[in-house]
């Protein structure tokens, strides 16, 4: 697999720095991963990896001056071609990321019936649903805001969601919805009680 070109901000590297010296890791790399897509864009996972540390599967990018970065294999596409900076001197660390949220046609083809069809809809109760991945003939979704924990929500995906899914992607046998319902905080439709 080819290796992602990565740059990074004076910035960035000086807050970097910094994290890795307040945690007492002067010689941590940074593991960066996309743990999913949410209103649009990626979603990361950022965190300090110590030497002897590191994941399998992950690859190691040595383009930062003293700095390894930690990169899984999946995430790897997508990564390539980012920029990392920060605002000092308390800011996190950002991605300015170039790349489409999807590579895969069919992901960005449920990506857009999604964006287009189903939130303009459940964004009027204050919900979205995002797609996390299309594998093996399964889009697996997450609903958030009001969808999360909503007394409506298997209607919404049931009725909505999925039908609209497998209707225009036939090649998609299943919709499977990863979201923990009882972590919604401000669900649109409280659930009855039983």
């Amino acid at each position: 697999m080819k290796e992602p070109r990565l740059s990074a901000t004076p910035a960035a590297i000086k807050r970097i720095e910094s994290v890795r010296a307040s945690q007492k890791q002067p010689d941590a790399g940074l593991r960066i991963a996309i743990t999913g897509r949410a209103n649009g864009a990626f979603v990361y996972d950022m965190g300090l990896v110590a030497p002897g540390d590191e994941r399998p599967g992950d690859m190691v990018v040595e383009t930062l001056p003293g700095i390894p970065i930690h990169v899984p294999l999946a995430s790897a596409p997508y990564l390539d071609g980012i920029e990392l900076d920060a605002d000092l001197p308390f800011g996190a660390v950002r991605v300015n990321n170039p790349n489409a949220l999807w590579l895969d046609p069919l992901a960005e083809a449920v990506q857009r019936l999604l964006d287009e069809e189903i939130n303009p809809s459940v964004a009027s109760h204050g919900g979205h649903i995002d797609l996390l991945d299309v594998s093996d003939a399964v889009a697996f979704i997450h609903m958030g805001g009001g969808c999360q924990g909503c007394g409506m929500a298997e209607v919404t995906l049931g009725q909505g969601v999925r039908t609209a899914i497998l209707q225009s992607f036939p090649e998609i046998r299943e919709v499977r919805d990863t979201t923990d319902h009882a972590q919604g905080a401000n669900p649109y439709y409280q659930a009855a009680k039983k």
